[in-house]
């Protein structure tokens, strides 16, 4: 079913005027914030990471109608430290091999473009990307320079977590209808699909689904997505703090974290949960045998989440006898399981036509999504709207072909492997360093893992994980290969605090 949130986001009339209140309040005090990232750069870069997880912006554009000029403003939050940096102290800017390839990878998609049948789509698509990728991976790298900015980074995008999934929490233990000011929606109604329209109905009906929370963003999966990649910052940040209260808070915000993703049923999320836990076991995080208790934690689940979680995962086993043979009955499998299959289906076959270039970006779901899912060897549910393909992989190779799917794993490939050379380097002589290489090395994986069942939307968290996980490389670099592009990176004094952070 395409889900679609429709109890009011903005709740209770006085709950609405607060809000209201609270965000020109936040105006007024931008003012002020912009005048502190000049003093100190580092509160503008943390404050601008805070809002962009929160999906701040978003909500005020959506829900209150504030121009999208002044969210964008949040921008320069993060562009003054830039500024700082760069120009004022002296900073050598900071240009890596990650953004040589997300260069090249915009190459790719700019080829593809040529042969796009709506290039409107495709420049807004190129202008995201520019925006949400090249753009904040640049601004990132080169004002996150030291250990401790990164360490603070890392505990405000667990705070941003925490905070999400414990009103998620809240709405669950106590029923209430309030969504925080769209800070923590619920995914209730949706409209069947025409596949499960009964014969004789024309109208689409829409009809209850699971009260699924779906955060800030308002789709659960997603809101699934950007929960579960802080899980392993949250768990290494416990094993490497040396302050047991900062070692209690990250337990506690894992726990919270983890109750946040049982309230979205993303089955999607449990298999990457599954896989951080056999990544950690190999790792020697975990024990093997502490993975007997797996069942406990399902347990677990289902006492946060109720039945509902155990139906949706009770309806991922008829996967395997659907890809086989078909299924001895495709309709009695779950109507979401067969339309992705689908999709994802038509977005290879679009692959398979256009095997080099593609068709341009963001053109899969309005141009050729229709037209492919219709074709009967493929089509486990009969669609007739456009679709997007719900698999990262196969709709970036279907829209940019060969060369953009290859050049878009690279980026992460190169920034994986400097991580674990990082992390090896580290392991004897310091490990909390090692940990810290490997807390972004499990958030990647998490993150590619649950890319398996969703597109590329909401980029900026991608690549606000990506980049964070190239400023890591930079900052854990050992000295022996410390390259010049990265310059002086601070004055001596400061590089000595630095070394003294853990």
């Amino acid at each position: 079913m395409a889900a679609r949130a429709t109890r009011p986001i903005a709740g209770r009339g006085g709950l609405n005027a607060v809000i209201k209140l609270l965000l020109l309040a936040a105006g007024m005090g931008g003012i002020f914030l912009l005048v502190g990232a000049l003093v100190v750069p580092e509160a503008g870069t943390l404050t601008f990471l805070w809002v962009l997880y929160m999906n701040v912006v978003a909500i005020a554009s959506q829900v209150y109608h504030i121009p999208a000029w002044v969210g964008g403003g949040v921008i320069v939050l993060i562009a003054i430290p830039f500024g700082v940096y760069v120009f004022l102290r002296g900073h050598r800017l900071i240009l890596d091999s990650p953004f040589a390839w997300m260069l090249a990878f915009l190459a790719a998609s700019l080829l593809s473009t040529t042969i796009a049948r709506d290039r409107g789509v495709a420049f807004q698509w190129l202008f995201t990307y520019v925006s949400e990728g090249l753009l904040l991976y640049l601004l990132v790298i080169n004002t996150i320079r030291v250990l401790p900015v990164l360490r603070r980074a890392l505990w405000v995008l667990i705070s941003a977590g925490s905070v999400l999934a414990c009103l998620s929490l809240f709405q669950g233990v106590t029923g209430s209808g309030s969504q925080f000011g769209g800070l923590a929606q619920r995914n209730i109604e949706g409209y069947p699909a025409s596949g499960q329209l009964a014969s004789g109905q024309g109208a689409r009906v829409p009809v209850r689904l699971g009260n699924r929370a779906a955060g800030p963003i308002g789709d659960p999966n997603r809101y699934a997505q950007i929960l579960i990649v802080l899980l392993p910052m949250a768990l290494l940040r416990m094993r490497a703090e040396q302050r047991r209260a900062l070692k209690l808070l990250a337990g506690l915000a894992a726990l919270l974290i983890l109750g946040g993703i049982a309230l979205t049923y993303s089955r999607g999320a449990l298999l990457a949960l599954g896989f951080l836990a056999l990544a950690m076991a190999a790792l020697r995080y975990i024990r093997w045998r502490d993975l007997l208790l797996a069942p406990v934690v399902a347990i677990a689940f289902a006492v946060i989440a109720g039945p509902r979680l155990l139906q949706r995962i009770d309806t991922a086993s008829a996967v395997p006898d659907l890809l086989q043979n078909g299924g001895s009955d495709p309709s009695e499998a779950d109507g979401a399981i067969r339309g992705r299959l689908t999709e994802m289906l038509a977005a290879f076959a679009v692959y398979r036509d256009y095997p080099i270039i593609g068709v341009g970006p963001g053109q899969f779901a309005p141009i050729y999504s229709v037209e492919y899912m219709d074709d009967r060897d493929i089509a486990f549910r009969a669609l007739d709207r456009t679709r997007r393909a719900h698999n990262l992989y196969l709709e970036l190779a279907a829209e940019t072909g060969t060369l953009g799917i290859v050049a878009f794993l690279v980026i992460v490939g190169v920034v994986c492997h400097r991580l674990w050379r990082a992390r090896r380097f580290w392991l004897r002589t310091h490990p909390p360093s090692a940990d810290l290489a490997t807390s972004f090395l499990l958030c990647l994986m998490a993150y590619l893992t649950t890319a398996l069942f969703l597109h590329l939307s909401y980029q900026r968290y991608y690549w606000l994980l990506l980049a964070l996980a190239g400023a890591a490389v930079h900052i854990l670099r050992p000295p022996t290969e410390q390259p010049a592009t990265s310059g002086r990176l601070l004055p001596r004094r400061e590089r000595q605090r630095a070394a003294q952070a853990w």
